[in-house]
C-alpha cells in the first residue's frame, strides 16, 4: 500500500502547468487518540498472570507544520513534520506462582515526518473547498515498559525493572478536510488523519517490541499561500 501511495505522487507531478503553481505553507493543533487495539496486544502477550485490568490513557495534545505545492487546482503535494504526542497504558495483574500483585507500563510517544498527495474536488465554491489526502509518514516511535512487583521479562534478568526502544519505519497515512478561505492568500484548515498500524507488535519473547495500533489525529490550524 505504501509503494501505491508513493507511485500516486510521483503521477501527480508529472508536467503541471507552470502558470497554475503556487506555494503554501501552514501550521495546525488538535487532539491524537491511539486505538484501543494497543491494549489487546499487551494483554495478549503477558503470560502466567491473571485478573488482567489496563488503563488507558490514549489521547494527547498534537501538532504539525506543512509546506505544499500546489500543481493545479485539483492536485498538490505536501512535505509534513508532526508530533502525535504521548499515550500510556498501565495494566495491573495477579502475577507468578504464587499469584502476586504485578504492574506493567508502556509509555509511547510517536514523531515524524512524510509526504501527501492532497487531491481537492471541483466543488464550485467560492470560499471554501474539501480535500483528501493520502500519502507515507517515516515516524519515531519511542516506547518505555516499566514493569512493577512480581513480574519480568521474557527472557530478561530478574532485576530489569525497564526497557526503552525507538523504532522507526514508514507507515501509510490518509485523511480528510476542509478549508474556508478567509483572505485570498489565508485559509482555516479543518482536517482528520489516520496514521495507520504504527509500531511493532508486542510478542512473547520478542525483540524490538513497542506495540501497534493506528493513531488518529483531529486538527485545526491556518495556511498561508504565498
Amino acid at each position: 500500500m505504501i509503494r501505491k501511495a508513493l507511485f500516486l505522487l510521483l503521477a501527480a507531478v508529472s508536467a503541471p502547468a507552470a502558470s497554475q503553481v503556487s506555494w503554501y505553507a501552514g501550521l495546525s493543533g488538535g487532539q491524537a487518540k491511539t486505538d484501543s487495539e494497543l491494549v489487546a496486544n499487551r494483554e495478549s502477550t503477558i503470560t502466567d498472570a491473571t485478573d488482567l485490568r489496563t488503563d488507558f490513557d490514549a489521547k494527547d495534545t498534537a501538532w504539525k507544520g506543512f509546506f505544499g505545492l500546489r500543481l493545479n487546482p485539483a492536485v498538490a503535494l505536501e512535505l509534513v513534520y508532526a508530533d502525535l504526542g504521548r499515550h500510556r497504558t498501565h495494566t495491573t495483574m495477579q502475577g507468578g506462582q504464587p499469584p502476586l500483585p504485578a504492574a506493567i507500563s508502556i509509555d509511547r510517544r510517536i514523531s515524524g515526518y512524510g509526504v501527501d498527495l492532497v487531491a481537492t474536488p471541483p466543488l464550485g465554491w467560492t470560499n471554501a473547498s474539501l480535500f483528501g489526502r493520502i500519502g507515507a509518514f517515516r515516524s519515531r516511535l519511542e516506547a518505555r515498559a516499566s514493569l512493577e512487583g512480581n513480574i519480568v521479562f521474557t527472557g530478561g534478568d530478574v532485576d530489569e525493572r525497564a526497557r526503552t526502544t525507538t523504532r522507526r519505519e514508514t507507515v501509510l497515512k490518509a485523511g480528510l478536510g476542509g478549508e474556508w478561505w478567509f483572505r485570498p492568500s489565508a485559509a482555516l484548515r479543518l482536517e482528520w488523519e489516520r496514521y495507520l498500524k504504527v509500531g511493532k507488535p508486542f510478542a512473547v519473547g520478542g525483540s524490538g517490541t513497542t506495540g501497534e495500533a493506528d493513531t488518529d489525529v483531529v486538527t485545526l490550524g491556518v495556511l498561508i499561500r504565498f
